[in-house]
């Protein structure tokens, strides 16, 4: 689903939509609903004028998101991801309290 929308200097795009509800279901109808610009621009943000859309420029910038952090688990070393068939320290000192037999 796409909507049209005005962008400065005249211009008429489509642009991709969603529908959302605008009203809650009534006693004597179904619910109501409207076709919504998805505000996936990194350009544009969008906003309605009346009847219709306008693409309005976006101010400020973009920042990709990324973990600022170790998270909390990387700091537990049963928790960390060793390589195969290495074992840290703690790991190959620590015995079982008892023999493990096989079951069969």
């Amino acid at each position: 689903m796409c909507v049209l929308v005005e962008f400065p200097g005249g211009v008429h795009r489509e642009i991709p939509a969603q529908l959302r509800q605008i009203s809650a279901q009534q006693l004597n109808g179904p619910a109501e609903f409207e076709q919504v610009p998805l505000n996936c621009d990194p350009h544009w943000k969008f906003e309605r004028r009346g009847n219709h859309w306008v693409a309005l420029p976006r101010n400020g910038q973009l920042v990709a998101l990324r973990p600022r952090d170790l998270a909390w688990w990387q700091f537990v070393d049963l928790m960390v991801e060793h390589e195969q068939g290495t074992v840290s320290a703690a790991q190959g000192d620590v015995e079982p309290p008892f023999d493990m037999q096989p079951a069969a």
